[in-house]
């Protein structure tokens, strides 16, 4: 009997040493098919955020004209918002393979409302401007750290430690630093 110990032993050891050897092998194959795509889907979103913020920044022009020109109808201001926001909806929703779901919705509702801040009281006109502002400024850092650009560039900046100043750069920096303490500032009182 002591001697079908060993054998039922090795037997154990040799079972388990497949099964773990078939688990191993499945999850290097998962990790390397992984690793075959990334750089093709990255490409690809890529491809959309560089879409998604031409979009924003095409939109924005059309908004600003909307808000500052005197010689538009409401119809128009609105006609021209509605291709904004049509022309927005259609391109998340033919990227939405590759972009965030959340961002999609926040930049598809980007311009609803701009059409109305011309007409708007002064108090309304501002609240109302700085909303569409913060909401614009939100979408640009959303998509730029979704895309995954913002992490490389924080790599890239560790890997080649550029001294990049200037006075100009310094003054930037400060305004920059005074311009995001502000806000936290006012929330308080």
């Amino acid at each position: 009997m002591s001697e079908f110990i060993p054998i039922i032993v090795t037997a154990a050891i040799g079972i388990v040493g497949v099964v773990f050897g078939a688990l191993l092998n499945e999850f290097v194959r998962r990790r390397n098919r992984r690793e075959l795509y990334a750089p093709m889907i990255f490409e690809k979103r890529l491809k959309a955020y560089e879409g998604l913020i031409e979009q924003i920044h095409q939109g924005s022009k059309a908004a600003e004209e909307v808000i500052e020109n005197n010689g538009l109808t409401q119809e128009q201001r609105h006609d021209l918002i509605s291709l904004v926001v049509h022309g927005m909806a259609e391109f998340v929703d033919s990227n939405r393979l590759y972009l965030n779901e959340e961002l999609s919705v926040h930049c598809t509702a980007l311009f609803v409302g701009v059409e109305d801040i011309f007409d708007a009281t002064n108090d309304d006109k501002q609240e109302l401007l700085n909303h569409y502002r913060q909401m614009r400024k939100e979408a640009l850092r959303m998509a730029a750290e979704d895309s995954g650009v913002v992490e490389i560039n924080r790599l890239f900046v560790a890997i080649n430690k550029p001294k990049i100043d200037s006075e100009l750069i310094r003054y930037f920096q400060e305004a920059k630093r005074s311009a995001t303490r502000a806000p936290s500032k006012t929330k308080g009182n």
